[in-house]
């Protein structure tokens, strides 16, 4: 799936990256808004989500693990850990999913040169994210540098983790 609001197009020349546009999906967020489950609604509408100059910025972390199992109640539940990009970030995010009833994840294939160093991530850095709401809960895409994430649920609930310091 591609995002339906979030423009990410490829940024060609002599620094090849990614061109990244959350503002479709900002004018439409506050229609969008009341439509989601409580705790999608509180991480899709936080301040600081789209501020690429924030620490809570979504924007750079970097993808950490993944976990998924029974929850009981004929549910499945899912979480995603980012780490904190040094950089940027203070905080890990950690997203849990409640109910989920799909979930994908493509990874972009290496080109043929592709080096590969033992420290090298393969998901690599997040991009940004769309939370939409759909009946009977929400889908949240995620694109990274190295590929892409989808999740439906009936919510998910986003939690930043401090680090310790020095």
């Amino acid at each position: 799936m591609l995002m339906r609001y979030v423009v990410i197009s490829r940024a060609e020349g002599n620094w090849p990256g990614n061109n990244l546009d959350p503002e479709p999906y900002l004018r439409v967020l506050p229609e969008l808004l009341p439509q989601l489950p409580p705790g999608a609604r509180e991480f899709a509408g936080a301040a600081d989500h789209y501020d690429f100059t924030a620490v809570r910025c979504v924007k750079d972390l970097q993808f950490g693990s993944l976990t998924a199992g029974e929850a009981g109640a004929a549910q499945i539940s899912m979480s995603l850990r980012f780490a904190p990009n040094p950089a940027k970030h203070d905080a890990a995010l950690t997203v849990r999913y409640l109910g989920v009833s799909e979930f994908r994840i493509d990874v972009k294939q290496l080109g043929e040169k592709a080096r590969v160093w033992p420290e090298s991530r393969r998901l690599g850095d997040l991009q940004l994210d769309e939370i939409l709401p759909v009946d009977g809960g929400c889908t949240h895409e995620i694109q990274l540098t190295g590929g892409h994430i989808f999740v439906r649920c009936t919510d998910l609930v986003a939690e930043w983790e401090t680090t310790a310091g020095p």
